[in-house]
């Protein structure tokens, strides 16, 4: 069968660097193909770890059409033509053995068909090593017979299924006969072999399969993200769903299971460096669930669902990075693969996808939630005169940030100012400190990034919450400073009143018309008084916080108070706020 595209020399170069890009680094599967003697299609769930030189060079094969069934979801932007219809990257990628130098694919992403006639009189076995990724597929409309879709099965391990009950999902979409390609002359185009009623299909199997309309079924099951759960170096949360796609219920059962080979010997991943939940789940039980340990067989378990037919179920995975080796510098990568099974439908389809992450280089224990630097942004936006009076809208919102450190111990403390500094080594990471207070940057220092409060009217830089009313793990953070009637910030002293009005602060002059002293706490004017303020932080942490999971962000009220104003009591302004962690460090340099 030969698929014709329609695509300029510019597109199909753009195509071809493409496939030379390198592949990220993550963790690994084994894939079991075999060849018969002949023509054949094998679809490959993974991304090889070697070029397509490497991995098909003990193949007794000449050549490999390499075709990604996927192809036809990404458009380009321009072309050498006037074009009225979209344009695609070319889906198929050709490898020739004898012409290296003409081969158009080095890479192969995980998905692919490959197409080659092997020269064996007898089966060939090879195991490919490298990065799954979930099964993606785009349907072309069959018209005429004349254009058939490559289609992979992903299939349970040891397990054979009916094509008709793989693509049940599919529904009245799946035209035609169902054909896999065949032939014993290479000379020849390979031939299109009707299937028998009870013929079944296992893992990587192809065949040629018709479509009444344009799709993007990709199997029973519909994974994202189709990349798996990448945690980065500092990353602790993340998002994983499944869908079912098949067209009536079925039981999704999810496990981990051990890569093929640990990407670096200094971490050997454990299932206890994950946790999950039901994020459908999470406003009524915020427990985060424990994977038990990996079996004989390098597997272990986590939960299952039955999902209706179009139900999505989505979970949150949280990596314990306090679990990982002490000593590790940035970058040491870890991971396993993550994969969802139909476990009671007819379709026995998988899903595999890596689960990866790399050393932060920092100490876990000095790290540990909640401790680090927070950021409160605020918006003031109700007032109250007294204690008893009743709360107002304000005639306006005063917005401000209020950066607010957390140390190992619990300690918490306001800041007016703090700079995050640090240099880089020779492999380019960022050793950073913090400083607040006194305390400056080395003059070494080559970068830095610094958070300041310009609203804070205290004239000590650091104030420590009082710890009676002060737990920010439990959401709790309660400031007091006094501004003195004579400090430099107080916006009432009398010789920079913004209103000064030109009288004596003891009234040895007259006082303005409407100028009410019953008004004031004291029988002397607002630019004598010492007014105390309280800001207390109440943070609306969901429950399910841990010092392996730090969350970064939470929806928070902030309360301050002046007292010292008014005789009935302190006057209040409240608004909403906002937390977001922007640092792990728990220390704080200060002087």
């Amino acid at each position: 069968m030969k698929l014709v595209t329609r695509h300029s020399s510019l597109v199909a170069l753009c195509a071809a660097l493409c496939a030379l890009a390198p592949e990220a680094r993550a963790q690994c599967a084994d894939q079991s193909v075999t060849l018969k003697s002949g023509w054949n299609a094998i679809y490959l769930e993974v991304s090889p770890e070697a070029d397509a030189s490497a991995v098909f060079a003990d193949w007794p094969v000449d050549s490999v059409g390499v075709y990604d069934p996927a192809s036809f979801l990404a458009t380009r932007q321009f072309s050498a033509e006037v074009e009225t219809d979209g344009l695609v990257p070319s889906p198929i990628f050709m490898w020739n053995r004898e012409y290296r130098e003409a081969s158009s694919v080095s890479r192969i992403p995980a998905g692919s068909v490959c197409i080659c006639f092997s020269t064996n009189a007898a089966a060939f076995e090879a195991t490919v090593r490298g990065v799954p990724a979930a099964p993606r597929t785009t349907w072309h409309r069959s018209e005429g017979g004349e254009l058939l879709n490559y289609f992979g099965f992903s299939v349970q391990d040891g397990a054979k299924v009916l094509p008709a009950d793989y693509l049940a999902g599919f529904g009245d979409l799946a035209g035609g006969s169902l054909l896999r390609i065949g032939g014993r002359t290479r000379e020849d185009p390979p031939s299109r072999l009707p299937l028998y009623a009870n013929d079944k299909v296992e893992d990587g199997e192809v065949l040629l399969v018709g479509s009444t309309a344009v799709s993007d079924w990709s199997g029973a099951l519909w994974v994202s993200p189709m990349g798996g759960l990448d945690f980065g170096t500092n990353a602790a949360l993340r998002t994983f769903s499944v869908r079912n796609d098949g067209g009536s219920p079925r039981t999704v059962a999810l496990e981990l299971r051990r890569a093929a080979e640990e990407l670096d010997g200094r971490v050997t991943f454990k299932p206890a460096f994950l946790r999950w939940r039901d994020t459908a789940a999470t406003l009524t039980n915020a427990t985060w669930n424990v994977i038990g340990s990996f079996d004989a067989h390098g597997r272990a378990a986590i939960t299952n669902k039955t999902l209706a037919a179009g139900e999505t179920w989505t979970l949150t995975f949280g990596l314990d990075r306090t679990a990982l080796p002490a000593g590790l510098e940035r970058g040491v990568p870890f991971g396993a693969l993550l994969a969802a099974l139909d476990a009671d439908g007819a379709t026995k389809m998988k899903a595999v996808v890596p689960v990866r992450g790399e050393s932060a280089g920092l100490d876990a224990a000095s790290t540990a939630w909640p401790a680090g630097l927070w950021v409160a942004d605020v918006a003031l936006d109700t007032v109250s005169l007294t204690k008893d009076s009743e709360f107002a809208e304000s005639g306006g919102v005063l917005k401000l940030r209020l950066p607010l450190h957390v140390d190992g111990e619990g300690k918490i403390r306001l800041l007016q100012r703090v700079v995050a500094a640090g240099t880089e080594d020779a492999s380019g990471n960022l050793a950073y400190r913090l400083y607040a207070g006194s305390a400056e940057p080395p003059a070494t220092a080559t970068t830095a990034m610094r958070i300041s409060s310009v609203v804070l009217p205290t004239e000590t830089p650091v104030v420590a919450a009082d710890p009676d009313f002060s737990d920010f793990s439990s959401g709790l953070a309660t400031f007091r400073f006094v501004v003195e009637a004579g400090g430099a910030t107080s916006i009432l002293r009398h010789p920079y009143h913004p209103q000064h009005d030109g009288l004596r602060w003891d009234f040895a002059t007259p006082a303005p018309s409407g100028d009410d002293l019953s008004n004031y706490k004291w029988d002397v004017k607002p630019e004598t008084f010492s007014v105390t303020n309280e800001i207390a932080l109440l943070v609306e942490f969901d429950g399910g916080e841990a010092a392996w999971n730090p969350d970064a962000d939470a929806d928070a009220v902030c309360i301050w108070s002046f007292e010292g104003l008014r005789r009935e009591g302190p006057v209040y302004a409240i608004g909403p706020a906002t937390v977001r962690r922007v640092s792990p460090l728990s220390e704080l340099i200060l002087e």
